[in-house]
Order: C-alpha cells, then sequence, then structure tokens
C-alpha cells in the first residue's frame, strides 16, 4: 500500500513539473533570433485587405501565433483594410521579437511614380535625399528602391566624393520613374580654425589656470580664436558680460573655471596640461566655409562687414559677431600655482574681454537661400563703440558659424583696419 501511494504522489508531482509544450514554445520560440513580416502588398486600394505573413529567421511560419497591429490597433487573421488613405506601419510580435513593414493604402491604382531629390545641384560630400511618390501622390519612398547610376542606395540617401553627373532612376511595384540628374562639383575648402570660449571671473581663484592654457595655446598656434566671457554680477566683476546667460544654459554650465572648444566641446582638465587637445582642432579634414571681414574703428563708430563663403550647402547654419577688448588691467584671484602662485594677480591684464555681441550670442540664423556653395553671404554693421570699452583702439572682433547642432564650424577675428580675403586651400 505504501508503495503505491508513493508511486501515485511521483506520478502527480512529475505532472505538476513537467514543461507542457505550451511552457517551452515547441515550435523553437524561445530560441529565434528574430522575425520578419512580410505583406502581401506595398500598396493596397482603401477597403480592400493586405495580408501578412510573420516568420522567424528559421523560416517558421508564426503568423497564427503572432500578435500583429496597425497603429494602436490589434487586427485579426492577419489582414488590414483601412478605410483611409495613408501610410501605415504594421507591427509583429511574437516571443519578445518584433518586426515592422510599411503599407500603403490609396483611393485609386498608381499609374506612374515620380522621383525627387532636395538639390540636383550638389557640392562633393553633399548628401542628396530622394523622394518617390505616386502620381496620386502618395509617398513611397520606404518601399521604392532609388538606383543611382545603376546602383541601389540606401535609405534613398545618395552622396559622392567625386564630382561628376549621377543619374539616378526609381522602382515601385511595376512602375519605373523618369530619370533625374544630380551634378556634384567640387566643395571649397578654407583655413581651420578652433574657437575657445573662456568662462571666466576676476573672483575667480582658479580661473587662472585657463588663462594659463590659453597663452600656452597661442604661443604654439595662430589658428586659435580665444574669448573672455566674464560673468560675476552686482559688482563682483567689472567685465561681466550679462547676456552669456543664454549661453551658459546652452551648454549647461556648472561652475567656474570653464573652458569650451568651438562652443560645445570641453576643454579637458587641467587645460594647461591638454593644449594637444586645442591644437588637434586646427587640424585635419578643412572646413567648408570662410570668413572675412573689414573692420574700422574711427570717431566713436564701428564699421564692421562680415563674409561668409560656403564651399558646400549647409542646413540652420548661424553667425556670430562678438566685440572684444585687449589690455585690462584688473586684480584677478589666484589660489592657483600659475602665474607664480601669487594672490591676487596685481593688475592683471585681462585679453578678449566679450564687450558686445553684434548679433544674438546664440546665433543669427542665416537664410537657407545664402547658405548654398559658392555663395557669399555679407552682413554690414555700423554701430557705435561700445560704452562700457575703456580704449577701442584695443577692440577686436571675433565672427563665427555655428552649425544646426550649435558647434563652430569655423571662426576668424579681425583687428581695425583689417581688410580680409578668404582663405582657400586646397
Amino acid at each position: 500500500m505504501r508503495i503505491l501511494k508513493f508511486l501515485f504522489l511521483s506520478v502527480l508531482f512529475m505532472g505538476l513539473y513537467s514543461c507542457s509544450s505550451s511552457d517551452s514554445d515547441g515550435d523553437g520560440g524561445s530560441n529565434i533570433s528574430s522575425i520578419t513580416i512580410t505583406a502581401s502588398t506595398a500598396t493596397q486600394i482603401v477597403g480592400q485587405p493586405i495580408t501578412f505573413v510573420v516568420t522567424t529567421d528559421a523560416g517558421t511560419d508564426v503568423t497564427a501565433t503572432s500578435t500583429i497591429s496597425a497603429g494602436n490597433n490589434v487586427i485579426s487573421n492577419a489582414t488590414f483594410a483601412s478605410t483611409a488613405v495613408g501610410q501605415f506601419v504594421v507591427e509583429a510580435k511574437y516571443s519578445g521579437k518584433s518586426a515592422t513593414v510599411s503599407v500603403t493604402f490609396i483611393d485609386e491604382p498608381p499609374t506612374s511614380i515620380i522621383l525627387t531629390a532636395n538639390s540636383l545641384a550638389q557640392s562633393t560630400g553633399d548628401e542628396t535625399a530622394f523622394t518617390v511618390k505616386t502620381n496620386t501622390g502618395i509617398n513611397v519612398t520606404s518601399t521604392a528602391v532609388v538606383k543611382v547610376n545603376g546602383t541601389p542606395v540606401n535609405g534613398a540617401v545618395f552622396t559622392s566624393n567625386t564630382p561628376g553627373s549621377f543619374e539616378a532612376v526609381a522602382t515601385f511595384e511595376n512602375f519605373t520613374s523618369p530619370a533625374i540628374t544630380v551634378v556634384y562639383t567640387p566643395s571649397i575648402n578654407f583655413t581651420k580654425r578652433v574657437l575657445i570660449e573662456d568662462y571666466t571671473g576676476t573672483w575667480c581663484q582658479y580661473c587662472p589656470r585657463v588663462s594659463q592654457g590659453i597663452d600656452l595655446v597661442m604661443a604654439q598656434t595662430t589658428y586659435a580664436v580665444p574669448v573672455a566671457i566674464h560673468r560675476g554680477s552686482g559688482g563682483a566683476d567689472p567685465y561681466h558680460f550679462s547676456a552669456a546667460s543664454a549661453l551658459e544654459s546652452l551648454i549647461g554650465l556648472q561652475g567656474y573655471p570653464d573652458a569650451r572648444l568651438n562652443r560645445l566641446t570641453e576643454w579637458g582638465y587641467p587645460e594647461p596640461n591638454n593644449v594637444s587637445q586645442v591644437i588637434a582642432l586646427t587640424e585635419g579634414a578643412a572646413p567648408k566655409l570662410g570668413l572675412a571681414m573689414t573692420a574700422m574703428v574711427s570717431g566713436g563708430t564701428v564699421s564692421l562687414t562680415v563674409k561668409t563663403k560656403f564651399g558646400k550647402t549647409f542646413t540652420g547654419a548661424k553667425l556670430v559677431v562678438y566685440a572684444l577688448e585687449n589690455g585690462l588691467l584688473y586684480n584677478q584671484s589666484n589660489s592657483t600655482a600659475y602665474y607664480g602662485g601669487v594672490n591676487p594677480l596685481t593688475n592683471f591684464e585681462h585679453n578678449h574681454v566679450l564687450r558686445a555681441t553684434y548679433t544674438n550670442i546664440i546665433g543669427d540664423e542665416i537664410p537657407a537661400s545664402e547658405s548654398v556653395y559658392d555663395n557669399t553671404y555679407t552682413k554690414t554693421y555700423s554701430v557705435p563703440v561700445p560704452a562700457n570699452v575703456a580704449n577701442a583702439a584695443n577692440m577686436e572682433f571675433v565672427a563665427f558659424i555655428v552649425g544646426a547642432d550649435n558647434r563652430a564650424i569655423n571662426v576668424r577675428k579681425a583687428v581695425s583696419g583689417d581688410n580680409q580675403s578668404f582663405e582657400i586651400v586646397d
């Protein structure tokens, strides 16, 4: 009797804890790497169905046990028919994996497709983004195939580093678009400079560290352009520049000193030991835009012309123009070993001090029609010498262009009497 009871309990135990086919995904679902969803057609008339099939990377059809949704709506029987015109992303989920496919519903069948590009005149290195639409106005770019000189391009985007003419054609379903030609011309290269923005203060006991770093940089290269942005309201710093608040918010400034290269890159601590980081930003690939300034300070008036030449087409470019002053003498707090470790540094010479901006400190947007290949964009300023400038003869001017990401692309400085030309390089 005890033996029979033992056997009964053993069978019961095994029945409770053995794996069933549903627990282990008997079709191998727990071991799959990916799934794929395909549609019976990429384009369909409104009200007509599209059927979907879901397969694993092993080729197993798991449509019946997958969850398929269009937007936020789960569809049944792996079939979807839209009552509205438009493109829909259909998602399949199975065993923790997911995949999507795009389908389009139209009012009437297309009879042709049209291929367009963001520009047919490009400079080398520019991206050409193609768009494919049916004659009924439906965008089918994601499901069309675009070929340039007979070779398919990924994501309907093409670029060339070689000048020349390139023929593009799109195919979709049984349709082929008329060909279009994109012409690439050589880009124009310019001398490369690096912008240093030094967030500092006469009260700031560790700020001489960055000043020393700038001195070391300027001893090694003429291609660095420093700007000292003094902070310290309420009389803490006689050179306080209040408009810098917006710039500090942009970079997320945490404290002083802080030094940024080309506006966004943090200069590594301690700056005097990382001069090579700054020098490296004056080397390498040449920028595709250059600046040239004509400056004159006379009779209490600043006359300044800033020209920007574009060696390729840019989008989202902005111009920043600063007025600086050199040779300002004022005591500087110093708790560093630099400059002999003296504290304070009596009558310390403050140079490149930001006194005024002739643009928004974040930048004035350059119209897209102006920031195109081989165009020169010109801005002219005729303004009084800033009231806070102690000696107009010590003024200098800095102009730079930032991209859509607010990073400085190139920079240049000028002093009164300069009549600069563009620094075009091979």
